[in-house]
């Protein structure tokens, strides 16, 4: 039955799930076949294939409550695997622009996931589709980290709400990883996630300069950070 946000009726088995609708054409340059579906409400919905094997490219828009509708619909709609590939914040001080991050848990600091469970703290990422992302960052030989992503809802929040991460063991910060995560074991998808660091904020490094923490970093490293982050995303999606 075709969904109400996403307008179609079926997608393939395995989907990788950029925020940025216009991030699919770019993961397409790395594939072959692109076909549009449908784009209603920023939530764009195509297909490519990946040496020879088709995927779905569904775009889930900002924020945990729209990464819970998609990840919900794709469930409906016959999705087995999904992989986000987005940006974040990089939390430790050896961090630089175009970093890849592998998150093996986020933590719910979001309030989409409490509407699903008000007690969980953290959610794990499948440990599959865990291992396979590094085996593929292992293969193409790029600088990764892996550990806890920190999920939250306001972009631009108060900076004595950062700083106070200071020391918590987060490695990064985005805005949909819990979600995706959640509603994918929920309705029993392997689901997991590549980053690429854009914002390289130590919240001991913002606390002395403040100005850190909405500083975009618009430059080549995470050009190149984003074509590994695509490159690792379709190799683990085609060995999962």
């Amino acid at each position: 039955m075709s969904q109400p946000h996403l307008k179609v009726d079926k997608v393939e088995e395995k989907v990788i799930i950029p925020g940025d609708p216009g991030r699919i054409d770019l993961i397409a340059k790395s594939m072959k076949n692109l076909k549009d579906f449908t784009m209603h409400r920023g939530l764009r919905v195509s297909q490519a294939e990946y040496l020879g094997e088709k995927m779905s490219l569904v775009a889930t828009g900002m924020g945990c409550p729209s990464a819970a509708i998609v990840v919900e619909e794709l469930a409906n709609l016959g999705a087995k695997k999904v992989i986000r590939i987005g940006t974040c914040g990089g939390l430790l001080k050896e961090m630089q622009p175009g970093d890849l991050i592998i998150p093996d848990k986020a933590f719910c600091g979001d309030g989409t996931t409490r509407e699903y469970n008000p007690n969980l703290k953290e959610v794990e990422a499948d440990k599959k589709v865990v291992e396979a992302l590094i085996k593929a960052a292992k293969k193409l030989g790029v600088r990764y980290f892996v550990g806890t992503n920190r999920t939250h809802d306001a972009f631009y929040e108060p900076l004595g709400n950062f700083t106070r991460l200071a020391g918590n063991g987060y490695i990064s910060s985005e805005m949909e990883c819990s979600a995706v995560f959640l509603v994918s074991k929920l309705r029993e998808l392997k689901a997991g996630a590549i980053l690429v660091v854009n914002t390289p904020e130590p919240p001991e490094e913002v606390e002395k300069n403040p100005d850190m923490i909405y500083q975009l970093v618009d430059e080549k490293k995470v050009s190149i950070g984003m074509d590994n982050a695509i490159k690792v995303a379709l190799e683990a999606m085609k060995e999962l």
